[in-house]
C-alpha cells in the first residue's frame, strides 16, 4: 500500500504518522505533501511534493496527478480544514482513480468539525454537552457572560489551541493593551473581547462555553460508519497549546460509554479523536471532535491496540483482529531534522 500524507509538515502529527506506517509491513511507501518546501516532514517521508494552498483551484488536480505518478492507493489528512474537508468534497474523483479518503462523510464531517454545530446537534439528541452559546447578538454574548463566572471561547472551526480565551467579567492584566490579550493571553476582560470580535464581524463564529473543571481526556475511537469498534480514551496530564506532552491510558467506562454514544449519534468514520472534561462528579462533557488522525495516535500503539493499523486494516479488508489495550503512558519528547 502507498500512503499518501497530506500535510505532512504538522509538528504534532507528522512524525508520528510516518514512524507508525514505517511499522506496517504492508505499506509500501509514504508520500508527503506540503505547502511548506521546508517543513522537517519532506525529510521523513519518501518522496515529497509542495502543495498549492488548499484553496487554490489548482489544488485537487495537483493531489490526483500526485497519486497518479506515485500510485497512491489511500490518502491521510492530518488537517480537517487544510486537507480533510477539501478531499472530501471530490472524493468520489479519488475514488474513481483508485485512491480512498478514509473517513466520516462529507455532510457529518462538517457538522463534527464546527464546534457550534456539534454541540447543537448533541444537545438536540439529548447527550450532555457544557452549557454553550453561538452568540448572534451582543445581547446573547452578554447574557451568557452573566450567567457564569468564567467563559471558553474559540472560533467555531479551529484546531489545537487557536483562539482560545477564557473571558472573565473583571480586568485582566491591564498593563496589557488588547491586541497582546487577544494574541497571547489565556485569559482576557469579557468586554474587551467583544469589542474586537464585533468589530472584526466575528461574533457568529465563536462558539461560548462554560469553563469546566475536572479531568481533560483526549479519546482515540476506530469506527465503522458509526459503529465503534474499539476507543481508547487517555488522561491528558500536561498539554500546551493544545498538545499533550504527557498522557496515560485510562480505559473509564463512562467516558468510553459516553464517546461511543456520540460517534453513533453523529455516524463518525474510520479514526476519530475526540476531547472532553470528565467532571469531578463523574460526568464527560465533550468540547471538541478531531474527525481524522490527532496528534497522540503513537499511544495507541503503545497500549498494544494501533488504531492506525486496525484503521488500514479496515479499508484494506483484511480481518481485524483488535488487542484489548494496554496501560500504556506517554511523554512527549521533541527532537530535530537535521539536513
Amino acid at each position: 500500500m502507498n500512503i499518501l500524507l497530506a500535510v505532512c509538515g504538522s509538528m504534532a502529527i507528522g512524525p508520528n504518522l510516518i514512524s507508525m506506517l514505517r511499522d506496517i509491513d504492508y505499506v509500501n511507501k509514504i508520500v508527503g505533501i506540503d505547502i511548506d518546501l521546508e517543513n522537517p516532514g519532506r525529510f521523513l517521508v519518501d518522496t515529497f511534493h509542495q502543495a498549492p494552498k488548499t484553496n487554490n483551484k489548482s489544488y485537487i488536480n495537483f493531489v490526483k496527478n500526485i497519486c497518479k505518478i506515485e500510485e497512491v492507493d489511500a490518502i491521510l489528512c492530518t488537517s480537517t480544514q487544510n486537507s480533510l474537508i477539501p478531499l472530501k468534497k471530490h472524493e468520489k474523483e479519488f475514488n474513481d482513480l483508485g485512491v480512498l479518503i478514509p473517513g466520516t462523510n462529507l455532510d457529518d464531517l462538517l457538522i463534527a468539525n464546527d464546534k457550534g454545530s456539534m454541540l447543537k446537534k448533541l444537545s438536540s439528541l439529548k447527550i450532555k454537552c457544557p452549557d454553550y452559546c453561538i452568540p448572534k447578538t451582543k445581547r446573547d454574548f452578554d447574557y451568557f457572560i452573566d450567567k457564569h463566572n468564567e467563559v471558553v471561547v474559540k472560533p467555531r472551526i479551529s484546531s489545537g489551541s487557536r483562539g482560545f480565551k477564557i473571558l472573565e467579567k473583571k480586568y485582566v492584566n491591564d498593563n496589557q493593551n488588547i491586541f497582546d490579550k487577544l494574541n497571547n493571553s489565556p485569559k482576557m476582560n469579557s468586554d474587551e473581547y467583544k469589542k474586537i470580535i464585533v468589530k472584526n464581524n466575528n461574533l457568529s463564529d465563536i462558539v461560548m462555553m462554560e469553563r469546566l473543571y475536572g479531568q481533560d481526556y483526549s479519546i482515540y475511537s476506530l469506527a465503522d460508519k458509526g459503529n465503534p469498534l474499539v476507543t481508547i480514551p487517555f488522561k491528558r496530564l500536561n498539554s500546551k497549546e493544545g498538545i499533550s506532552l504527557k498522557s496515560e491510558v485510562d480505559m473509564n467506562i463512562d467516558v468510553i460509554n459516553y464517546v461511543n454514544k456520540i460517534i453513533k449519534s453523529m455516524n463518525l468514520d474510520w479514526i476519530v479523536n475526540l476531547q472532553l472534561f470528565l467532571t469531578d462528579d463523574g460526568i464527560p462533557y465533550i468540547y471538541e471532535i478531531n474527525p481524522r488522525v490527532a496528534g497522540s495516535i503513537i499511544l495507541t500503539k503503545g497500549a498494544n491496540c494501533n488504531i492506525l493499523k486496525y484503521g488500514l486494516d479496515l479499508i484494506s479488508n483484511k480481518k481485524l483482529n483488535i488487542n484489548k489495550p494496554l496501560y500504556s503512558k506517554m511523554i512527549r519528547y521533541y527532537t530535530e531534522v537535521l539536513v
